[in-house]
């Protein structure tokens, strides 16, 4: 006389939306990055360009002696704006110091909050500062970003790639001379 049924519910299936983010790249543009090292760079740098879309914001901080915006404020990730950070990477020279903590410092500031904040760190780390560097990172990132180092070169500074990543909440991936750096960008 008893019967027993059982009913599942399954929710329709929607695809989850992507967070936007807001990809900054600090790229290392000083005399040390000459020739190999600086062309690894800008082929990752184009590739982190290319994996944007309408909803994501880029920004392009080159450093050597001093910091130098691509543009002066975090622009839309647009065809057009993509194209023209691509042309404006490829024509980045090598020359000068390495001051990173000013670049640091500019890389750090303004957020979306709705937005996950992507700092990418582009560097052959071949500074004699690195604490300074460090605690610039600890003291200033803001929630819900993360700082990733790619080192590039055949001599990466590890004590300032792997440190900075891990106080960033962010990853180290190294491409050496000749590597393919579709990999890191793949792991980015």
């Amino acid at each position: 006389q008893d019967a027993y049924g059982l009913v599942t519910l399954v929710p329709p299936h929607r695809r989850p939306q992507a967070l936007p983010r807001d990809l900054i790249v600090l790229l290392d543009t000083s005399g040390s990055m000459h020739g190999e090292p600086l062309m690894q760079a800008q082929r990752i740098t184009c590739a982190l360009i290319d994996g944007l879309d309408e909803h994501d914001r880029l920004e392009l901080i080159e450093f050597s002696t001093a910091p130098r915006r691509f543009h002066r404020k975090a622009q839309p990730a647009t065809e057009k704006v993509r194209k023209k950070a691509t042309k404006w990477v490829q024509q980045l020279r090598a020359s000068g110091g390495t001051e990173m903590v000013t670049g640091i410092i500019a890389a750090l500031q303004g957020l979306r909050a709705e937005a996950q904040r992507q700092i990418v760190l582009i560097t052959d780390g071949q500074i004699g500062f690195e604490h300074e560097v460090l605690s610039k990172i600890a003291d200033h990132l803001p929630a819900g970003s993360r700082v990733h180092t790619v080192g590039v070169g055949s001599a990466v500074n590890r004590s300032l790639t792997q440190a900075a990543a891990r106080i960033g909440r962010g990853l180290e991936v190294i491409v050496g001379i000749g590597e393919d750096p579709e990999r890191a960008t793949a792991r980015l």
